[in-house]
Order: C-alpha cells, then structure tokens, then sequence
C-alpha cells in the first residue's frame, strides 16, 4: 500500500511539473516572439483595453474560485477513508487549481502576445509566483488534508 502511495505522490508531482514546464515554455516563447517581432496589430487601442480588462477579472475571480474550489473539495474529504483514496481526491481537487491558474496565465500570455504590454507580464508574474506557492509537497498535502501522524509518515 505504501508504494501506491509513493505512485499517486510521484504522479501528482509528475502532472504540477509538467504543468509548470508548459507554462515556463509559453510565457519564453511569448517573450521572445513579442521581442522579436514587436506588438502584431491585430486589435485596435479599444479593444486592447476590453482584452486587459477581461484579463484582470480573470486574474480577481480565478484566483480566489480555485483557492475556494480547492479547500471546499479537501473539507469534504472523510477522514476516515485510508490514504490512497484521500489522495485520489485531493489530486483532483489539485489539479483543478492548477489548471485554473494555469488557463489564467495562458489567457495572459496570449494578450501580451497582442498587445505586447507590460502590465501583462507582471499579472503573469503573480500567477506563476502562486502556480510555485501551491507546489504539492508532503507537506503542503499533510497540512492541508489534516493528515495523522501516521498517514504523514506513510507519505514520506
């Protein structure tokens, strides 16, 4: 049993990873392209502000919506179930925040690709700043989940 839960572990560190890793190589590559080839004129001044504005409403309801989502989901999981399927359930509340911060920061990257503004990149900064903030560590699981002494322990 131990080792299904060193697997579920290593998957869910495996999918934050790669996660993070797409996100790493879209923001490089929207830098780049935007230093290479400047702003694309695709959208006039008007709606360039109508796209920053519905970046920042991305930006002040996504964030709270998946912190909310996430710690609904891990208040509802029974403490009495055994680890593996506590995992289970924390992993899909996980992956549901990170894919929200994760959509957020693609919706930005992809403005800055427009609009090739700043500002983008610093509300990009705040969501990659969270996307390594809620790294699933042993302990940031234990913590979260309430875990035992002994549940803690089978994670390490």
């Amino acid at each position: 049993m131990n080792s299904n839960i060193k697997k579920q572990f290593k998957r869910l560190h495996t999918i934050y990873i790669i996660i993070l890793g797409s996100l790493s190589i879209a923001a490089l590559l929207s830098v780049y392209m935007v230093f290479k080839m400047g702003i694309l004129p695709v959208f006039d001044a008007e709606t360039l502000n109508l796209l920053k504005t519905v970046v920042i409403l991305a930006l002040l309801i996504g964030i709270p919506v998946g912190h909310i989502f996430y710690f609904k989901k891990i208040k509802h999981i029974d403490k009495a179930l055994e680890l593996g399927k506590k995992l289970t359930m924390f992993q899909f509340a996980f992956i549901v925040r990170i894919a929200l911060l994760e959509g957020i920061g693609l919706l930005i990257m992809m403005a800055y690709l427009v609009a090739a503004d700043k500002s983008f990149l610093y509300m990009f900064a705040v969501v990659f700043v969270l996307f390594i903030i809620h790294a699933p560590t042993k302990h940031r699981i234990a913590n979260d989940m309430d875990l035992t002494d002994e549940e803690t322990e089978l994670l390490n």
